[in-house]
């Protein structure tokens, strides 16, 4: 599978690409401001979801991590309460019980699965400044110049679905094309990026921008000083 780098949201214009309007299933509360931009087989979704108001469920249908992009969204689920604005990210787990509140121009921009879960792991908050450990970096053969030094938090991991989110860190590098192995939300939040697509398409980004990468997309990245990014993997 061949594709795009999809920007999810630009921070500077404050604006995200409209997509087919539509739930990820008749239980999806924020069905009324969801926008699907990106899809494939394997129940693997993502785009940005524009609500406000207050929705209730007791059973969350899919696991989805989404990060707040404008405004502010408030979830309450087993006794605790999350309280996200700009920046904030969370995985809510499939058959949570929730609470949703979010006060109008609200946004965020999400990555969602509805596959089967090995369990219910409940709403999980992404800590944007928790501690990073030594994680491998790409394969020799893909590194341009000198091995980076790279760093990882996983804070959400399913194994079942294939899915997993948490806090990724590198020094500056240059990674040379190749197809992208996995289905990918960035979300950056320090240091620049340049993504170029197999058909010389540029997409650069910075803090509070985001991109998706869909698995089997050619590109090539040049990350510009030290990068530190929230990061959403789907296998599908």
């Amino acid at each position: 599978m061949t594709g795009k780098t999809i920007l999810l949201f630009e921070a500077k214009s404050g604006s995200a690409p409209e997509g087919r309007r539509s739930g990820l299933g008749s239980d999806d509360i924020f069905a009324a401001g969801r926008d699907i931009v990106w899809s494939a087989s394997g129940g693997v979704f993502a785009g940005s979801v524009d609500w406000n108001g207050k929705a209730s469920i007791t059973s969350f249908p899919h696991t989805e991590c989404l990060v707040v992009v404008t405004g502010r969204l408030v979830l309450h689920s087993g006794g605790s309460t999350f309280h996200l604005t700009s920046g904030d990210s969370v995985v809510v787990g499939r058959g949570e019980d929730i609470t949703a509140e979010a006060e109008k121009g609200t946004r965020w921009i999400f990555c969602a699965t509805t596959a089967a879960t090995s369990s219910t792991q409940g709403v999980v908050a992404i800590d944007r400044d928790v501690t990073l450990a030594p994680s491998p970096p790409p394969p020799a053969q893909f590194v341009e110049g000198d091995t980076p030094q790279c760093r990882l938090f996983r804070a959400f991991s399913d194994e079942t679905a294939g899915f997993r989110a948490g806090v990724w860190a590198t020094t500056p590098h240059i990674r040379l094309s190749r197809p992208h192995p996995v289905h990918e939300l960035m979300y950056i939040l320090e240091g620049q990026v340049d993504v170029t697509d197999g058909d010389g398409t540029l997409t650069s980004v910075g803090p509070g921008d985001a991109i998706f990468v869909g698995r089997g997309t050619v590109n090539r990245l040049s990350i510009q000083g030290n990068l530190k990014k929230i990061f959403v993997i789907a296998e599908g």
